[in-house]
């Protein structure tokens, strides 16, 4: 199997892990922004399918943030963070997927180091393809979610 595919199988793995937090801030997201503000998620989305750096991905969760007050709320539902909608996802995607990343560039799953410039531009390669991976199953849950909210499902 050629690197890019095994990559990509490894990052697809990855993503099936981190799932469950993918919907938690799918909620918090179809919480705060409502379907009233839909094109709040699928521009995030389009800057994910479309950036060529995770800062560009990461300066638009900060602008929006500032920008928007609705960005800057809460999750009420108990067990979960006091933190703001943006700055909860600016978290998550700079600590716990770069996290992830580091385990799946390990030695043990894909054996790519930082030591060489071909190794540290594929490590922000898998990194990148996680955050694209996240940020879409976030927003499909986002739609889900304001499309049959759980009080309307009984749940």
């Amino acid at each position: 199997m050629n690197r890019e595919m095994q990559i990509i199988r490894e990052v697809n793995i990855e993503a099936e892990n981190f799932y469950k937090d993918a919907i938690e801030l799918g909620d918090h997201a179809a919480h705060v922004l409502t379907r009233a503000h839909r094109s709040q998620m699928t521009g995030l989305e389009n800057i994910a399918d479309t950036a060529l750096k995770t800062s560009d991905i990461l300066d638009y969760i900060k602008r929006q943030t500032t920008r928007f007050s609705y960005w800057q709320k809460s999750f009420p539902k108990p067990g979960q963070p006091t933190t703001s909608f943006g700055e909860r996802l600016k978290d998550y995607l700079e600590k716990n997927l770069r996290e992830r990343r580091d385990v799946l560039c390990s030695d043990k799953r894909l054996g790519i180091s930082d030591k060489t410039y071909e190794d540290r531009y594929l490590r922000l390669h898998v990194y990148l393809l996680l955050i694209r991976q996240f940020i879409r199953q976030m927003v499909v849950q986002y739609e889900y979610r304001v499309t049959f909210p759980e009080d309307k499902k009984g749940a």
